[in-house]
């Protein structure tokens, strides 16, 4: 393990870590007075996938971690439940709202992604 990284304490709360960009209390370095903002989702939607984007940076950080420290059995652990986390949100987002990528299970279904583009605001 670096010396940087020792523990599960050494982790912003995730929400925190997503707003910053950076999981690792320790190697955060906030650029000059930028502050980060909360984001407020308007709508169920936009509230489905934001929780969806937190919980899948926070396994993102995780796995770019475990690429370097494969040893390390606590993260990896926590790597695992945010990517549960992850997996089911997106289930939940699908089945909900349509497919987010290309690769979805709801596309076998039909090509629903024209009806419904993830990233257009719409009113829910």
């Amino acid at each position: 393990m670096n010396n940087y990284i020792n523990n599960q304490n050494d982790l912003f709360q995730i929400e925190e870590g997503f707003l910053k960009g950076n999981l690792w209390r320790n190697l955060y370095d906030p650029y000059k007075n930028y502050m980060e903002s909360r984001l407020v989702p308007k709508n169920e939607k936009e509230k489905c996938l934001y929780e969806l984007s937190v919980v899948s940076f926070a396994a993102h950080e995780l796995n770019l971690y475990l690429d370097i420290h494969p040893e390390d059995k606590s993260m990896f652990m926590l790597f695992v439940d945010y990517q549960k986390k992850a997996n089911r949100l997106m289930e939940e987002y699908e089945e909900k709202y349509g497919p987010l990528c290309i690769n979805s299970e709801s596309m076998n279904e039909s090509y629903a992604w024209v009806n419904n583009w993830p990233w257009e605001v719409t009113n829910v």
